[in-house]
């Protein structure tokens, strides 16, 4: 009984991570979508991935990323978690 609930617990506090391609936003921006979806991942985890993202994107083009804005959705939990960063890449 208690592998039960260990197993359980564990299955609850589990997510699945996915990180979307860089798509172009215009005017030089850029957009990526980190999604979390069960567990319990803090927002601080979730936006630190969009944002490792976008800077790895700004330095293969020999730039700095710059963010413009993030945007979060969902409630850590109970509905999928998302985390949706626009930024630019500029001269360093």
């Amino acid at each position: 009984m208690k592998l039960f609930v260990a197993v359980t617990a564990l299955t609850v506090l589990a997510a699945c991570t996915s990180i979307s391609e860089v798509s172009p936003a215009g005017d030089g921006r850029y957009t990526v979508t980190t999604q979390v979806r069960g567990g319990m991942t803090p927002w601080g985890e979730i936006k630190a991935s969009s944002l490792k993202r976008a800077d790895e994107y700004c330095t293969q083009q020999g730039k700095q990323m710059h963010q413009v804005d993030m945007q979060t959705h969902g409630v850590r939990g109970w509905t999928p978690q998302e985390a949706e960063l626009t930024f630019a890449c500029v001269a360093g």
